[in-house]
């Protein structure tokens, strides 16, 4: 019987970080591991592998890059771990099955369980059958830009608010598809209010299905380059030669200022316009092996 293996002394410090912000759960143990570390030095992969019985010290990374499958017997012993309680270990043990699910039914039927298991105020995340709401640009513009003024619910008005303008049957068919996906909702008067502050697709979204609303964000960016002066739209770009490792450390990065963006959005003050952001990091090259010098 392996011995018991005493858990590092945790020093008094802030809450760690939520399981309910994410839709990944290699991601979510990457980034509760790096926190824990911070918090207390003791907390490494050797001390991981020894307190999940493993027999190789490099478990925790096998773990992370998917060499390992998380088990729900494994999902469990990182919930104790980690001391989650009893509300986020259930989550993170759907997260599990979702992250790992093979096919699309599979990821569906996960999904639904995980928006169920979402604590109330918890950002929204959608995915998979919500998707219509990404499918067009201004969807999304409507539902920000119905929360800058009353517009007394007129969809006439919403529709000349944004640049470029739409047709007022494109603003009624967003605010159906709004509030049937419950992302805004009818107020006393007939005006619209957000329901939530921040919709992410995460990081999971289906290329083929995020393919549209990108390139339709791509020529909005295009449009804003003549149409606006630079202090309103400041654009620049960097050209990098670099290394897939580096290539990784930067798409992270990426990531993490998204995330910093997102809740930036969500403890801004009273918003009076809408801004759109495109972050693009792309090859432009092939990959060059290099010849081995004599």
């Amino acid at each position: 019987m392996a011995k018991a293996v005493p858990a590092p002394r945790v020093p008094a410090t802030p809450a760690k970080i939520s399981v309910f912000q994410y839709l990944d759960a290699r991601e979510f143990l990457e980034h509760l591991y790096a926190h824990e570390k911070l918090r207390n030095p003791a907390m490494s992969h050797r001390y991981i592998a020894k307190a999940m019985n493993a027999r190789s010290s490099s478990f925790f990374k096998d773990v992370l890059t998917a060499r390992i499958r998380l088990s729900p017997t494994r999902a469990r012993a990182f919930s104790r771990l980690f001391k989650l309680d009893s509300q986020e270990a259930e989550y993170f043990d759907n997260l599990v099955l979702y992250t790992q699910a093979e096919t699309h039914d599979e990821k569906k039927q996960w999904l639904k369980k995980l928006v169920k298991d979402l604590p109330p105020g918890s950002r929204t995340l959608l995915k998979s059958f919500q998707m219509e709401y990404f499918k067009k640009w201004y969807y999304a513009a409507v539902r920000e830009v119905i929360d800058l003024d009353n517009f007394a619910g007129d969809p006439e008005r919403i529709a000349r608010a944004l640049r470029p303008p739409i047709k007022t049957s494109e603003a009624v068919d967003a605010i159906e598809l709004l509030l049937r996906l419950k992302l805004i909702r009818k107020a006393a008067g007939g005006a619209y209010r957000k329901v939530d502050n921040v919709v992410s697709s995460g990081y999971e979204a289906d290329p083929k299905l995020m393919r549209g609303v990108i390139a339709d964000n791509l020529e909005l960016g295009r449009r804003a380059l003549d149409a606006y002066p630079p202090k309103t739209r400041p654009f620049s770009y960097l050209t990098l030669s670099i290394s897939e490792e580096s290539f990784f450390r930067i798409r992270d990065k990426i990531r993490t200022f998204r995330k910093e963006l997102l809740e930036i959005a969500t403890e801004s003050g009273t918003a009076d316009r809408l801004y759109q952001m495109n972050l693009q990091f792309f090859p432009i090259s092939e990959t060059i092996i290099r010849s081995k010098k004599k």
